[in-house]
């Protein structure tokens, strides 16, 4: 059975491979450091950290760290369900 936070990636996933992205999901199990994003994309040549909350869930400070980092890096950055990520990178990509 699937976490609420679970069916959020998926959607994600879907939607990044249907506009082409390169995605890599981390996953460090102790190693490395924590608090990156759920999501590393390459999205029509920009590098995105994509942090996937459930609905009415919040990035921890850590993650919101890792954000402002990424942004720094002149990467882009966004936090939240699948409908909030999704409508971020459109908004992006029609803008860019």
């Amino acid at each position: 059975m699937q976490t609420p936070e679970a069916w959020e990636k998926s959607d994600i996933d879907k939607y990044l491979e249907s506009i082409g992205a390169y995605v890599i999901k981390p996953f460090t199990m102790g190693y490395g450091p924590s608090g990156h994003s759920d999501r590393a994309a390459c999205i029509d040549g920009r590098f995105w950290g994509i942090e996937v909350k459930r609905e009415g869930k919040e990035p921890t400070a850590l993650q919101a760290r890792r954000m402002r980092e990424i942004e720094e890096a002149g990467g882009l950055a966004v936090a939240g369900t699948a409908e909030k990520v999704i409508g971020v990178i459109e908004a992006w990509r029609r803008n860019a």
